[in-house]
């Protein structure tokens, strides 16, 4: 695993510690390990760590900073940001399956329903 914290590349070789290595933080180290039943996309009946969850190409870069903010900073718990994060994955996948399959397209239904009376308005 490799976390990218900055766009700088120090080229430190294992073994070589004459700078301190970056600590992972308590609450990133919470993310890795707090796991998630996902039953969409590719993770469909996989178990998948919320940091993985966060960093997938369903979460937008804007959405990632602004939870990972807000749980660094306490505003949110591990359990609210693994709620917001399935429930984002679960929507997007889902909107992309719509996109991909004919059934149930937008435009596929008929428009002006609202002109054709009901049956059950009868008097």
């Amino acid at each position: 695993i490799k976390v990218k914290d900055s766009d700088k590349d120090t080229g430190t070789v294992a073994g070589e510690e004459s700078d301190s290595p970056p600590k992972e933080e308590p609450w990133e180290t919470a993310l890795k390990t707090t796991v998630v039943d996902m039953e969409v996309g590719e993770f469909r009946g996989h178990r998948v760590s919320v940091w993985d969850l966060l960093h997938s190409q369903y979460i937008p870069e804007e959405n990632r900073k602004e939870l990972l903010e807000l749980y660094e900073a306490g505003e949110l718990t591990l359990e609210q940001v693994k709620t917001v994060v399935s429930t984002i994955v679960t929507k997007a996948a889902a909107a992309r399956a719509e996109q991909t399959s004919p059934v149930g397209a937008p435009g596929a239904e008929p428009t002006g329903t609202e002109a054709e009376p009901t049956p059950l308005q009868g008097d």
